[in-house]
């Protein structure tokens, strides 16, 4: 069997039932193919190539996904990808020369509105650079900003890009969650960015291990807020000094009517305490304590919840705490039995027994998703999509994800809204 590439991808079927005018479970990743619907837009790179692009939506756990067909352009080695989403807007970014994309100024960036079948190529702002996890869409009834560490362009003007200095109130998470000198580490990476939206477009950069720059970007002077995240769980104290992926374990987002934002960590448990690990993350650190749990015995998830507008790091309410073994399956859907039985046949393990990362976060109830990938011998890798209930310690549904992917990219899901009022 040849190598996986980009452009060998066949985009999975869905159901016609799987449609959906609620949240959705997005694929950042793009296929590549012509498959329109009544979503697909036109638009022309900056090289002149006639693009289209069309959503493909489906009820969660299942997962939505993007089509992009660009005749002219080989996504061998790597493809279109979704950068941000708010309300039904889009963002895109397609490589300009796939096979050269060293910097971001060698991609195409795209506003996609797909109920407007809209598709609007945005002005290249070269010498300036985006990161994906630090740029965000903010919709509005004037137009749609995206910005960066703060640079912003507005799709209704022809002002191009603003660049304005922001400077940090005070800095709030060394007191909560401090880091011993050795660790090379900067005071803020950013790993994910919401969008908050509102009179003053809100905007929130999240280092997914110490905390949240809260800032109001369509103020005159836009001042960045610190708020840390609550302290990690004691599991994965040695993880953030480690600087292991914070999203393998955490997430976070608003709720979809705007009144807080969400988070969630998991923590993997060992079958024995590890000894003398102080009470305190502050302890903890001064020591230069390492300890490793090396026999892991399930998991928990904990989901925390903050009222916006933001106060400070005191606003943090722990909300639901689930330990995996007091997570009941649902016996009364024998859809569900039939994939549990399906699961346990193909891995002969318990559902309970599969390790589990990538929790992601549901903006309207109280549902997490984890990913579950496993490889076990005489057959071929395995990924599920499990959709927890936290608040009623419940499966809610699972489903099995397309692994044509998990070869070349590393899992790229997001929850988003842009089926609202569809």
């Amino acid at each position: 069997m040849g190598a996986s590439t980009v452009s060998s991808w066949v985009p999975p079927s869905l159901p016609e039932s799987a449609a959906t005018s609620g949240l959705v479970l997005l694929d950042r990743w793009c296929y590549i193919a012509n498959l329109p619907n009544n979503t697909t837009a036109e638009s022309t790179t900056s090289s002149g190539l006639s693009i289209k692009v069309t959503f493909h939506a489906a009820r969660p756990p299942l997962v939505s996904h993007f089509c992009v067909h660009c005749p002219g352009l080989d996504f061998r080695s790597i493809g279109p990808k979704i950068v941000a989403t708010d309300a039904d807007l889009v963002l895109l970014c397609v490589p300009v020369d796939p096979n050269n994309t060293i910097r971001e100024s060698d991609w195409d960036s795209f506003v996609y509105r797909p109920r407007a079948r809209w598709l609007d190529r945005l002005p290249n702002p070269h010498p300036m650079e985006l990161d994906d996890s630090a740029t965000a869409l903010v919709s509005r009834e004037d137009g749609a900003w995206w910005e960066f560490d703060l640079h912003l362009h507005r799709s209704s003007d022809s002002k191009g890009w603003i660049s304005k200095r922001l400077s940090v109130n005070e800095f709030e998470r060394d007191k909560l969650i401090p880091l011993p000198q050795a660790v090379d580490r900067l005071y803020h990476e950013t790993e994910k960015t919401i969008t908050i939206g509102g009179e003053h477009g809100t905007v929130a950069w999240v280092d997914l291990w110490r905390g949240i720059f809260f800032c109001d970007v369509l103020k005159e002077c836009p001042l960045l807020q610190d708020v840390p995240l609550p302290v990690p769980a004691r599991g994965n104290w040695d993880g953030l000094l480690k600087q292991c992926d914070p999203s393998y374990l955490r997430d976070i987002t608003i709720s979809r009517n705007k009144k807080s934002i969400k988070y969630v960590e998991l923590e993997f448990l060992s079958r024995e305490e590890p000894d003398s690990i102080p009470v305190f993350n502050t302890d903890w650190v001064r020591n230069n304590s390492r300890k490793s749990q090396v026999i892991r015995d399930g998991w928990k998830s904990t989901t925390w919840n903050m009222a916006i507008p933001v106060g400070s790091w005191k606003g943090w309410h722990r909300d639901c705490v689930v330990d995996v073994k007091g997570v009941n399956l649902e016996a009364s859907d024998p859809c569900l039995s039939d994939l549990m039985a399906m699961l346990s046949s193909k891995t002969a393990r318990t559902w309970k027994e599969l390790p589990v990362a990538y929790p992601i976060l549901s903006m309207d109830d109280d549902v997490v998703y984890l990913l579950s990938q496993t490889r076990n011998r005489h057959m071929d890798k395995l990924a599920v999509m499990f959709a927890i209930d936290v608040r009623k310690a419940r499966l809610r549904g699972l489903t099995e994800l397309d692994v044509q992917k998990s070869t070349t990219v590393l899992p790229n899901l997001c929850t988003s809204e842009i089926c609202r009022g569809t």
